[in-house]
Parts: C-alpha cells; structure tokens; sequence
C-alpha cells in the first residue's frame, strides 16, 4: 500500500478518546462521548493482540468505534503492548489476566457499572471466549454480553491454517519461543499473505514491480502490515 497515505493520528484512529489505565501489557483507552446521553454500561473492545487497535478505528467513514460512539456507547478498547524481550514471558494466562480481565474491571470502575458488554475481533474473541468461562469458574457474571467478529473458538478444525500446523512444527515453536522469546510479527504477516497468495502477493508483484504501477491507498492493508510481536510462550 502506499505508505504515506495514511498515519496513525492524521486519517487513522483520529476518534477522540484518552489512556485511563495501562499496565505492563495493555493501554486502555477511553474514548470521549459525542452525544447527549450514554449508555451506563460500557463496551470494551478486545482488538487482535498480533495488531494494532486501530482496526476498528480506522478512517472516521469506516471507524467502528466512531459508530458505536455515535450510537451513545461508553467505549473502551485495548492496546497491546508491542512486546519486545523485557516482555517474552508472558502466558496466555498472561493475556487474560493483565489484558482481557483488567480491562473490563477498570472500565466498570470507571463507568460505575457493575457489568460490561464485550466486544473482540480475531484473536482478540479467541481471548475474550475463553475470559467468560474463567470468570464462570468463580461464578463472576460481570460480562452481560460478548460479540465476536471473525474469531476462532474451536480449533478442531483449524481450516487452511492446518497446514502449518503439524507435531514437528509445533515441536519447533515450543523448544524456541516456549518458554520466553518472541514470535515476530513479521511473520504473522507473511503466514497469513500467503494462505492467500492470489490476491495479497502476486497482484503486487505483477502490478507494482513488473509493471511500475503505484500501490492503491488502502487503509486495510496499511494497518495489516503494521503488526506487532507476541510473547512466545502466548
């Protein structure tokens, strides 16, 4: 895509909101209300961990949090952190515990509600699936609703992810990044371009290389090539 077309801040995640809480793992934003009344209970957004958040804040025409603001919610959402080797420890557990958990519990205390509604996309859902059922294990029904966009529950059937997946490969990930490292975002990218070759690598090698074209401003595919690392043991 063409880089210069967008920036985070200029035409990207412009959606007015603040950081109300952060941790070692997580920023919370808040995002400011822009009608006369709001909902109590707030919405919190769980984006993908292996992203930025801004997939649902991208330009304000096509900003799921701009509509939901403008709909009267109390939106929250969730920025990963970025991890780097200070960072390579963390679990899964982790992920739940400093991420999903506090964020709800924070935004609660904050909107003085006593339970949230919840909202996550990819692996940002698989993470909020599996909070619900840690909370029901301590009879805690704080989440009165989850909404899940294009995420992964079962895993039984992995469809064309499965080819990546087998003993030895996950043999190698576990004596590599196991127990502390970090898995590059780069190569989450390049995992899911080519599940999909057709359509995200050979066009651009055709149009832009062979034939000298400029890339299509996409702010899909900008924010799709702006990835982050994860914590190995995740």
């Amino acid at each position: 895509t063409q880089e210069a077309a967008f920036e985070v801040g200029r035409n990207l995640a412009v959606t007015p909101g603040e950081v109300v809480f952060e941790n070692e793992l997580i920023q919370l934003i808040q995002y400011q209300a822009t009608t006369p009344q709001v909902a109590k209970r707030p919405l919190v957004m769980i984006p993908p961990c292996i992203n930025k958040y801004y997939i649902l804040d991208l330009q304000p025409e096509n900003s799921f949090v701009a509509h939901a603001v403008g709909a009267g919610q109390t939106v929250f959402m969730v920025s990963w952190r970025n991890i780097d080797a200070a960072h390579a420890h963390f679990t899964w557990d982790d992920y739940l515990e400093k991420g999903v958990l506090v964020a709800q519990r924070i935004a609660r205390e904050i909107a003085k509600s006593d339970r949230v509604n919840a909202l996550g996309f990819c692996v940002g859902g698989t993470l909020l699936g599996a909070a619900p059922a840690v909370l029901a294990a301590k009879k805690d029904d704080t989440v009165a609703s989850a909404t899940f966009l294009t995420r992964m529950l079962d895993f039984s059937q992995p469809g064309q992810l499965g080819v990546f997946i087998d003993e030895p490969s996950v043999a190698a990930r576990e004596a590599a990044i196991g127990r502390g490292g970090v898995m590059p975002g780069t190569q989450m990218d390049f995992v899911f371009s080519i599940l999909r070759a057709n359509d995200l690598v050979w066009p651009y090698v055709v149009n832009n290389y062979l034939r000298g074209t400029r890339p299509a401003a996409f702010d899909l595919l900008h924010w799709n090539a702006d990835g982050t690392n994860l914590a190995g043991p995740m």
